[in-house]
């Protein structure tokens, strides 16, 4: 029998361009074990096709990879309707089931929640179910148990990390993804074929939003740099591809690991890197190595905030790094974060004429900021529950946390009205090499004018054309959107 694995990303985040990364690893670990997978990808608005064949394919489970956001709510979705028209076994996993099993297993639709890492447990759980055998002991597995009548959840003991990534048994299996379709544009244009790639897990930082520090419990672990080099040379050989996005969560934790593979792997790169890491040496090995993307979180332009946040730096870090990024002329995306408890509207601007400075000095940069979200699993979760954040009851509500949203307002009590919305939608203009767009934007932003948006109302309707491409007008806006945002 088959296993179907399925991630449902947001039709209006362009997202499904990405790698369904923990998919293919977990797909790659069973089909090494000799089971016959697949992997669907698709936005909700192709949910009823792939839940038809689904059904009709009657696998052994169907696993759903899950983040706290939109993608809970589609999951949700399909999976009601999985459930609906069959009695196949739904599991889910990924972060937000991992963080929150319990709730997750109080949902009808969902049979089975794999906690953490996916590859051992799916590979056990697949091996019970074909032999009709109990579940308890699964390590890293919660399911649902008969008592009196009453469904209750059962959460297995936590299974300990893989400590070898090199290891045969995860060796990833490219296959199953239909490679060509995750093509991404790059570098102006100059990179036709750039693909993603994650070479590492965890991160040993503590930043009091991420849910690193439950999820992967500080710990950070990575493939050998030989590991990451020959996929690579495999992908450039079999696909021709001639970038690669790294997707780690932190690529730099072993710098001598890092630039190896930099130097080593003969294509260009984007990274992940913190703003205290860049060194002049590092600057300059980054360019050496054409690397043709950087993303780095500055969070906040306010020493309180960062401090409260726990990131670790301090705004003169921020602006020693952003002074030696923009000298050795990297292409850089800034990225940051308002609407915090506690945030004064002083703090608030401080960050607001942070990113306005470093759209002065560095030219070859994007930015992006928005309001903070209480993720499930971050060292600051529970403390927003005192600011007056109620979390969901049911798990398809998570979708309300969504960092794009207009209306955040009504699910987050320390966000007003739309401001924090708008003020993200013109430093968006920042990222298009349209100066009179660039300069209306930057006008608005330094004189906080966010008032009758007319602007953005017509960048809006032309993005709602381009995401179906539908027809000839909206698949030449979408052309245009890749090509200015290069």
């Amino acid at each position: 029998m088959s296993i179907y694995l399925v991630q449902v990303d947001y039709s209006r985040f362009f997202s499904q361009e990405i790698v369904p990364i923990g998919c293919l690893h977990v797909g790659s670990a069973l089909k090494n074990a000799g089971y016959e997978v697949k992997v669907i990808h698709c936005t909700e608005l192709e949910i009823d096709r792939y839940v038809d064949e689904i059904v009709k394919a009657q696998p052994l489970w169907v696993g759903f990879s899950a983040m706290t956001g939109p993608q809970t709510m589609h999951s949700a979705w399909m999976s009601k309707r999985v459930k609906a028209q069959s009695d196949i076994p739904v599991v889910w996993g990924g972060i937000h089931p991992s963080l929150l099993p319990e709730q997750c297993l109080q949902e009808d639709y969902i049979d089975f929640v794999i906690i953490g890492e996916g590859e051992e447990t799916a590979l056990e759980l697949t091996q019970r179910l074909e032999g009709r055998k109990d579940l308890e002991g699964v390590l890293g597995l919660g399911y649902k148990r008969r008592e009196n009548g009453q469904s209750k959840a059962v959460i297995n003991p936590r299974r300990p990390f893989i400590q070898d990534l090199d290891d045969d048994k995860y060796r990833l299996n490219f296959e199953l993804l239909d490679v060509p379709r995750y093509f991404l544009k790059a570098g102006t244009g100059k990179y036709q074929r750039v693909f993603s790639y994650k070479t590492s897990r965890g991160c040993p930082f503590s930043c009091g939003f991420c849910y690193n520090n439950e999820f992967n419990l500080r710990r950070w672990r990575g493939k050998s740099a030989e590991g990451v080099i020959e996929d690579i040379n495999y992908l450039k050989k079999t696909y021709g591809i001639d970038g690669v996005k790294f997707y780690d969560d932190e690529f730099y934790v072993n710098r001598k690991r890092a630039l190896k593979i930099l130097e080593c792997i003969g294509i260009p790169a984007k990274t992940d890197i913190r703003i205290d890491m860049i060194t002049e040496d590092l600057a300059a090995r980054l360019k050496e190595f054409n690397v043709f993307d950087i993303l780095i979180g500055i969070e906040s332009g306010s020493d309180r905030i960062l401090k409260l946040l726990n990131k670790g730096i301090t705004v003169e870090q921020t602006k020693r790094g952003v002074r030696l990024l923009a000298k050795h002329t990297l292409r850089v995306g800034y990225s940051a974060i308002i609407g915090i408890p506690t945030e004064t509207e002083e703090e608030m601007n401080s960050t607001i004429d942070l990113i306005l400075w470093i759209h002065s000095i560095h030219k070859n940069k994007s930015v992006t900021i928005g309001p903070y979200l209480p993720y499930p699993g971050s060292a600051l979760y529970h403390w927003t529950m005192k600011q007056g954040f109620v979390p969901p009851r049911k798990t398809e509500d998570w979708g309300l946390i969504d960092r794009w949203r207009k209306d955040l307002y009504k699910v987050l009590p320390w966000v007003r009205d739309d401001y924090i919305y708008y003020l993200r939608e013109y430093m968006k203009f920042f990222n298009y090499d349209i100066a009179p767009i660039s300069k209306l934007a930057e006008l608005r932003l330094r004189h906080r004018f966010v008032k009758f948006p007319l602007d953005v109302a017509l960048v809006h309707f032309l993005y709602d054309q381009a995401i179906p491409e539908k027809n000839w007008f909206g698949r030449f806006l979408r052309k245009a959107h890749r090509v200015l945002k290069d």
